[in-house]
Formats: C-alpha cells, structure tokens, sequence
C-alpha cells in the first residue's frame, strides 16, 4: 500500500471515530448513569431503612413483652398473699339487702299494727307482745344492715390498701393510712383484723408499726436487717465506750495484735509443711490462742502480759517466719540444717515457757478454787456431814 493510501485509511478511520463520538450523548449518558445510580442508591438505603426499622420494631416488642411478663409474674407473685374473695365481699351484699328489706317490712308492719290497734283502742298483754316482737325482729333487721354495710366498708378498705401496695412487698402504715384518710392507728387495728380474717394470710406488721409486710420472706428480711443494724449499733457504742476508755481501748489493741500473731504463725505453719515442726507450730499457736482468750475474759490480767505481747511474741514470730525462709531455700547446707536445729530447740523453750505463762495466770483461779473448796469443808464439818460423821 502506497503512503498516500494509507494517508487517506488513517484519515478515514480517525473521522469515522469521530463521528462516532460526535454521535454520543456523553452529557445525557452521564447524566443517565448518575440518575441510575442515585436510584439504586436511593432504593438500596430505603430497604436498609424498612430493614432498620422492621429490626427496631422487633427489638422494641420484645422487650415490652419481657417487661410485660416480668411485671405480670411480679403481680401474680404478689397475689398469691392477697385473699381473691376477701371476707365479707359476699355475706356484705347478702346482709345489707336482707337487713334493708327486713326493717323497712318490719317497720311498715309495726306501723300499720301499731294504728290499728290504736284505731280498735284494744289494749291486751297479746299486742304489747305482739309489738315487741315486731320491735325486736326491726332493730335485728337494722343491725344487719349495718352489719352488712361495715363488711361493705371494710372490704373497699381492703382493696384501697391493694391499690396502694401496687405490687409491691411492703408499704409504709403512714402511707397506706394517708391514702385510706384513716390514723395509724386505725390502720394497724384494721389490718391486724384483715390478717386474722386471712384476707392477707402471710402479712405481718412490726413491732414499731411503721410497716406493713405482706409475707413471711419480706419479713425475715426485715427481721434480719434490724438484727443487723443492732449489732452495727452496738458495736459502735462499744467502739465508742473503749475510744472514752484508755483502758478497754489498749486491751482490744492488744486482743487484735495477738490475732494478728496468731494468724502469721499459723500462715507459716501452713508454708513450712513439716510434719515434726508443724506440731511444735500448732502447739505453740494453741497455747498463745488460749493465753488471749483468757486475758479477754479477764483484763485485769493485762499488765501481766505486756512483756509476752511487747516482747516474747515478737521474737518468737521473727524465729517462726526465719524457719521458713532457710526451709523454703533450694540448697540445703549445714549452716541452714544448724540454724533450723536450733530453732526447733528453742520453740520447744517457747512453747514451754508459755504454757508455764498461762498456768500462772491460772493461778488467783486456783486459789479462788481452793479457797471455795476449803469453806465447803469446814461448814460440812460445822454441820456433821462429812464421811467420818456418819461413821459415828
């Protein structure tokens, strides 16, 4: 192919592009690509909306009913110690339609008898009776009637006082009285009667009528949080007796300290593992525990432990805790078998010289003891009882 042929196919081609390109909408196939893409778009984030808000509908029923069914079980809970028919719901009605029909009968008889025979002007012992009885039958009527109408009241009382516990537990009597327009008083007397009546078969009022609690687990909770706050109450007043006294405040000082001794070496005992030491341990933590508990029954015995506590126990706790740092050592030589031997030697010196500690502080109990024994025998004597009087 010649140059020039090839000239004019490259020319030919490039207006052949171009008119092709000349024939393209760009601006309306932009504009028609940006519209289809905004659609699905615009379709894509209302599905994701309908979708967000199906999920949020189906969360938000869920827990209304969970919420519902909670509340629901917390209500029949709360049933189940409230009486269905409360006494006098029935019998109420019953004695107040009855005691209304019968006394105004009665009274429209007593009349009418009453003007006839005042009409006949027949006076005999048999209308006298007859008007008694006629008298009697209409103020039995009336009692009925009130009766009736007081089992009415005390049953609206009765669902007034539910309509205050709104499912709950327990209520305040200042609370329950203010919504019925009663007294305390009034309101502890009258749900005294609905318990008896089994109207609230397991409620129970405190001893300082202040709540009401209407069963038996709300009440030993109750129980159990006064006997709680007592003894809170009384260890503080017993924190603040000994804080007012020097005395008692050093003796519970020293009764902690020894507990805290006590604890340590029992903590190495347990550490140390030693079957032939660990009995000299406990024996020693026995001994100690028990010089404690007898100063604690007895304070006036404490300047007579001053020395044991300042001084004994703190070396002896400081040669406790070296035994267990030369056991707890990987290479075990001569010098740390030594050293070991001879703290075993003088626990032993320790435990001895303690038990001795707590025998002498024994010692005014003996002596008491003897004392006591001593005057049992002279009045036996005084008063011919012993063995030898009754050989004679």
């Amino acid at each position: 192919m010649r140059r020039k042929d090839f000239s004019d196919f490259e020319d030919q081609i490039r207006d052949t592009l171009k008119n092709t390109f000349d024939a393209i909408d760009f601006a309306g196939l932009k504009d028609d690509i940006n519209d289809r893409t905004e659609n699905s778009l615009n379709e894509v984030k209302a599905k994701l909306r309908d979708r967000s808000h199906y999920f949020n509908e189906k969360i938000k029923r869920k827990r209304y009913y969970r919420h519902k069914s909670m509340a629901s079980k917390d209500t029949n809970k709360t049933k189940m110690y409230i009486a269905k028919k409360p006494v006098g719901s029935i019998s109420g009605i019953l004695y107040t339609v009855f005691g209304f029909i019968g006394s105004g009968t009665l009274c429209v008889m007593l009349i009418s008898y009453s003007i006839f025979i005042s009409f006949l002007s027949i006076i005999s012992t048999v209308n006298f009776i007859t008007l008694g009885l006629l008298f009697s039958f209409f103020i039995a009527s009336i009692a009925l009637a009130l009766r009736g109408l007081s089992l009415r009241k005390r049953v609206k009382r009765f669902k007034g006082y539910v309509s205050t516990l709104n499912g709950l537990d327990y209520c305040s009597i200042e609370k329950l009285a203010s919504d019925a327009r009663r007294n305390n008083k009034f309101v502890v007397k009258d749900l005294r009667k609905m318990i008896d009546l089994n109207m609230f078969p397991q409620a129970h009022i405190d001893d300082k009528q202040t709540y009401f609690m209407l069963n038996d687990e709300v009440y030993d909770n109750y129980l159990e949080s006064q006997e709680s706050l007592k003894r809170r109450n009384e260890a503080e007043l017993k924190r603040q007796d000994e804080l007012n006294d020097p005395e008692k405040k050093e003796l519970r000082n020293v009764i902690e300290l020894g507990k805290n001794y006590i604890e340590q070496i029992g903590s190495a005992n347990t550490a140390i593992n030693k079957e032939k030491i660990s009995i000299k341990l406990c024996r020693l933590q026995n001994v100690v525990s028990q010089i404690f508990h007898h100063l604690e029954n007895n304070p006036q015995k404490l300047p007579e432990v001053n020395k044991f506590t300042n001084h004994y126990l703190p070396i002896t706790l400081k040669l406790v805790n070296s035994y267990r740092e030369l056991n707890e050592q990987p290479v075990q030589g001569d010098n740390i078998k030594n050293a070991k031997n001879e703290i075993e030697r003088s626990i032993d010196v320790i435990n001895t010289a303690f038990e001795k500690l707590l025998d002498d502080l024994f010692g005014e109990v003996a002596l008491d003891i003897s004392t006591d024994i001593s005057v049992l025998e002279t009045l036996f004597t005084q008063e011919g009882l012993t063995k030898e009087d009754f050989k004679k």
